[in-house]
This record gives structure tokens, C-alpha cells and sequence, in this order.
């Protein structure tokens, strides 16, 4: 059975809190990505390789509402702004929001928040986010 978009969720915690759910997410993403070291030698015919470190980095587009006072919403949101960040938020991605056995978990650091406010549109934040450490999956 395939999964609709619209019941996905993000979990997240910072540093010394609570995990939370962000409320007001309009979509996340996750890109993982493994380093890849060649091994080939001399006589070789074909070329080798083998996988290295792995990284990964994500967004999340989420509706402002002024009104949101949701622990995960608002942490997630001023993340961004904590200095000397250690990466130890902790993310957890649910593709399936009431499947919740089935997510990505990772450490990692809020990079970027975009704000914005166009006429006529839909307030929204874009953040952006990059792993720390070991990436888990359960999907």
C-alpha cells in the first residue's frame, strides 16, 4: 500500500529538552549520501570501489502560525539561532506520522531558516538541516 504525503511528521528535540512534535510541517526531506573510496589496481579491467563515510542533509517547510505555541514548533524554529551548537538535536522523520515505529533518526543541526511574507500567499518557514554522527533507519 503506498503512503500519502500528508501523514508524515518530524519529531524533534534539542539539546536538554523534551522531544516534540513539530506541528505545523508542510513537508520535510532527507538526502543521505556515502563516500566512495576506489581501489583499484594495476591490471585491474574495471574500476573498484568501497563505501566510506555517510552524511546527510534535509529541509522542512513549515506553515507560520503566530498562534502555534507547540514546544517542538517553536524549538525547531529558534534552533537555528543557538551558537557553539554541539549537534546533539535530536531528529526523528516519520514518513507515516501514525506509524511511528517507522522513521530516520539522527542527530544533527539546524543550518538555515528562511522567513518570508508574500501578498496574497501562505506564510511559511524553510529550514534546513544537516546530520551528525549515525544515521538510523526503520522504514
Amino acid at each position: 500500500m503506498a503512503i500519502k504525503g500528508d501523514v508524515g511528521k518530524i519529531m524533534f528535540e534539542n539539546a536538554g529538552g523534551t522531544e516534540a512534535d513539530v506541528a505545523q510541517t508542510r513537508n520535510w526531506s532527507l538526502s543521505i549520501t556515502k563516500d566512495t573510496m576506489e581501489t583499484t589496481k594495476q591490471a585491474d579491467t574495471s574500476k573498484t570501489f568501497i563505501g566510506g563515510l555517510i552524511s546527510g542533509e534535509g529541509s522542512a517547510e513549515l506553515l507560520y502560525n503566530p498562534d502555534e505555541t507547540g514546544a517542538g514548533y517553536t524549538t525547531f524554529i529558534d534552533d537555528v539561532l543557538t551558537t557553539g551548537d554541539n549537534a546533539d538535536a535530536l531528529f526523528e522523520l516519520f514518513p507515516d506520522g501514525s506509524t511511528s515505529a517507522k522513521k530516520i533518526g539522527f542527530a544533527g543541526i539546524i543550518t538555515n531558516a528562511e522567513y518570508g511574507a508574500t501578498l496574497g500567499e501562505v506564510q511559511i518557514i524553510n529550514i534546513s538541516f544537516i546530520t551528525s554522527g549515525a544515521i538510523t533507519s526503520q522504514i
